[in-house]
């Protein structure tokens, strides 16, 4: 199984799109990076104030964070 590197990503608040609708926001806290020996590894940066516990895996953008 190759490798993948993933964004630590968590809900942060909600917001409106232009169309009025409500989505919720996402935050980036961190990567995920592959060890030496194959085993994977979590570099967590920081966690929001209104952190709920869950840590979504996503693929990381070239742009802003927008999941």
């Amino acid at each position: 199984m190759q490798f993948e590197k993933r964004n630590l990503v968590t809900k942060h608040g909600k917001y409106k799109d232009s169309e009025g609708n409500v989505k919720t926001g996402w935050i980036k806290i961190g990567e995920t990076f592959e060890t030496r020996n194959g085993g994977l590894s979590l570099k967590i940066d920081a966690l929001p104030v209104d952190f709920d516990g869950w840590i979504n895996l996503a693929v990381p953008h070239d742009e802003d964070y927008n999941f």
